[in-house]
């Protein structure tokens, strides 16, 4: 398959130009008239079609790696939204224990326990 790029080659793209304006029923000065055709402008001829002929290709590689750096960012967010709100669970339950041993501690244990569970039935 060799080098995927070839196609945008200098020689590759003037012998694509010459196909395509080449033409049976042309009048003789046909190609006198075309810039691409014309030695002081072939160059620059040239040169842009490659320019049109690789935009597509260049947009759409812009547009892959937009989309890869969206995804990582999305799913670095991700992951650290998750652990957050594992570190608050987590949180959570200590200070819940924490708040049943001060209330055991403080009180007798039943009405310890009676208050506990009365605050988690409201």
């Amino acid at each position: 398959v060799g080098n995927g790029w070839v196609i945008f080659s200098y020689e590759r793209t003037k012998e694509n130009l010459q196909f395509i304006f080449a033409a049976d029923s042309a009048p003789d000065n046909f190609y006198e008239t075309l810039l691409c055709f014309n030695p002081e402008y072939q160059d620059q001829c040239i040169r842009m079609s490659q320019w049109n002929c690789s935009l597509p290709a260049s947009t759409i590689i812009f547009i892959a790696i937009m989309i890869i750096i969206a995804s990582f960012t999305s799913s670095t967010d991700s992951r650290r939204n998750y652990t957050t709100r594992r570190l608050v669970r987590v949180l959570m339950m200590q200070q819940k224990k924490d708040r049943e041993d001060l209330l055991l501690s403080v009180f007798p244990k039943s009405v310890a326990k009676h208050m506990l569970e009365k605050q988690n039935s409201s």
